[in-house]
């Protein structure tokens, strides 16, 4: 298995975990004026979007070294 795979696991366990974190899961704090599991959630996004586009371009580039 590449190591590469491993990247996207970490905004995927952000997200699911969300609900169960008390930092992030607590009523009167806000974070940048939005309550926190709106800036922690497409923050995890954002992540998991970065880390797919890195595994798409180092699975693209093990491919070209294969052929």
């Amino acid at each position: 298995m590449r190591t590469y795979y491993l990247y996207p696991v970490i905004p995927v366990l952000m997200l699911l975990l969300m609900p169960f974190l008390p930092f992030v899961n607590t009523a009167g704090s806000l974070w940048f004026g939005l309550p926190p599991m709106l800036v922690w959630g497409p923050l995890s996004c954002a992540l998991l979007t970065v880390s797919l586009v890195f595994v798409d371009r180092a699975m693209s580039r093990t491919e070209g070294d294969e052929q």
